[in-house]
């Protein structure tokens, strides 16, 4: 998204049949439409075999859904397929510290397998690469070497994308919601249905919020749209503190702010909203 503003063609491949796969599938419609808009090409199902020199710069070398092997040229290709944790000199097995491949396997208190040695961050295993995330990690395992008892809660962690328009999810996807089983409901409110957001970004994006089907706890939310990544912090506190839609629509949200999207979401989610359809 940053080069594509300082109006540089971008091409994307991806071997998934779908982008942001990290993101509930209604925000990742909305952020792959924005980009399309300005100017990028997808081409999902489509992975990388080579990249070669080329007179242009690079060429790479790709085979498509259909299994032809297809090829784009640039001046410059981006590598964005993730990171492994850079542990090899820790000689982790000399030291009897369980992990796999490089990624060192921690407890809730951050606890190695050898009792005292401690592992946060990027290269602990099965826990969000984020900066947010090591940093509440570094608070467990701080506290728990000073004697007190702390657990990490990875169900509050948010996962921040910094694309157009910025988007935030914490808890639940509704494909994971689904894949789990779980009854639910769902609520969701457009931002162009809001003034704020409307003022900052021409109202694109949405507020989804996911509860359970009988008592209505909120099991995730996800925002696309103007700060999305400073929203989605009423969601982790929603979710941390096992709360209702009903005490999300019974907290006044100030006006005219973007935060009121949170609170209409709630209330499209009990066929209550007053700012949108209720369908």
């Amino acid at each position: 998204c940053a080069y594509a503003a300082f109006g540089t063609k971008i091409t994307v491949v991806e071997a998934m049949d779908h982008m942001l796969p990290m993101l509930d599938g209604d925000l990742t419609k909305i952020g792959v439409a924005h980009m399309k808009k300005m100017g990028m090409e997808f081409h999902l199902e489509c992975p990388v075999q080579s990249v070669e020199a080329s007179p242009v710069g690079a060429k790479v070398v790709c085979k498509n859904k259909a299994g032809e092997t297809v090829s784009f040229e640039a001046e410059k290709v981006l590598v964005a397929i993730g990171r492994r944790a850079n542990t090899a000199s820790l000689n982790l097995e000399a030291g009897k510290i369980d992990n796999d491949r490089g990624r060192i396997i921690v407890n809730d208190k951050m606890e190695t397998s050898v009792p005292g040695v401690y592992a946060i961050g990027d290269c602990v295993f099965g826990r969000a690469q984020l900066a947010h995330t090591a940093s509440a990690m570094g608070e467990v395992a701080a506290e728990n070497i000073c004697g007190h008892e702390a657990y990490y809660d990875e169900k509050t962690n948010p996962t921040c994308v910094y694309i157009e328009p910025e988007a935030a999810s914490v808890g639940l996807t509704e494909e994971q919601c689904k894949a789990q089983g779980l009854e639910y409901k769902v609520g969701k409110f457009p931002m162009s249905a809001n003034g704020k957001a409307l003022i900052l970004n021409g109202g694109e994006g949405l507020v989804k919020i996911i509860a359970g089907k009988e008592y209505g706890e909120i099991l995730g939310m996800h925002i696309i749209g103007p700060r999305a990544t400073d929203l989605i912090a009423e969601g982790a506190l929603a979710i941390g503190e096992e709360m209702t839609l009903d005490e999300i629509i019974n907290t006044i949200h100030s006006h005219p702010t973007v935060t009121e999207t949170m609170r209409e979401a709630a209330l499209h989610a009990e066929k209550r909203a007053i700012h949108t359809s209720n369908k």
